[in-house]
């Protein structure tokens, strides 16, 4: 199963959790997120980073014209977005920009967008708090590749891994103070997850 890092706020973290194995990185850019850093930083971690690490930009644009500057400005592989109706994903996907769709984890929301975007993301609760939900109602068939994301731990995220999907998503679950991330919660939720 692969793993998705998000909320990285230095290119010290960056480095660590590409070095322990994460599959990929997640770099915020929505105004008033604690983890959230200017689309310049982000592209300086960015570039730091090896080839074999997708690296994410976590977004809410008001246009698709909006995520395509956002895109090229950071140099990412790919975009989380937590805005744009599926008329703008489809631009995006004509521009060959990859996507991962933020949405509730109910089937009603993940058919809306599963057929819009490369990835569905499923998060409960206000997205970026931190929020533990019921992940067994994650409706994990109804795209192709999904991720679980919100609240995870190493203590919560069997119920998580059972459900089989593409990836778990981690970001405050593996710090010991917000914002910086710790080398062995990370290791050991990478561990759990690739075992």
């Amino acid at each position: 199963m692969k793993v998705k890092v998000c909320g990285i706020t230095s290119a010290e973290d960056a480095a660590m959790c590409e070095e322990l194995g994460a599959d990929a990185l997640g770099f915020v850019h929505v105004v008033g997120r604690m983890r959230g850093r200017p689309l310049d930083q982000i592209a300086e971690m960015v570039t730091a980073l090896g080839p074999m690490t997708t690296k994410v930009l976590v977004c809410a644009p008001e246009s698709a014209s909006q995520a395509e500057i956002m895109f090229d400005r950071t140099g990412v592989d790919m975009l989380q977005l937590h805005s744009l109706d599926t008329e703008a994903l489809d631009v995006l996907a004509s521009h060959g920009v990859p996507v991962i769709r933020s949405v509730r984890p109910d089937r009603e929301d993940a058919a809306k967008y599963a057929h819009h975007a490369d990835i569905l993301l499923f998060e409960g609760g206000n997205p970026g708090t931190g929020s533990a939900y019921d992940y067994s109602i994650v409706p994990v068939d109804s795209c192709k590749r999904c991720i679980i994301a919100g609240g995870l731990t190493v203590e919560n995220m069997d119920s998580a891994l059972r459900m089989r999907p593409y990836a778990l998503d981690v970001s405050s679950g593996v710090e010991r103070t917000p914002g910086r991330k710790d080398g062995l919660l990370v290791s050991e939720f990478i561990r759990r997850c690739k075992a």
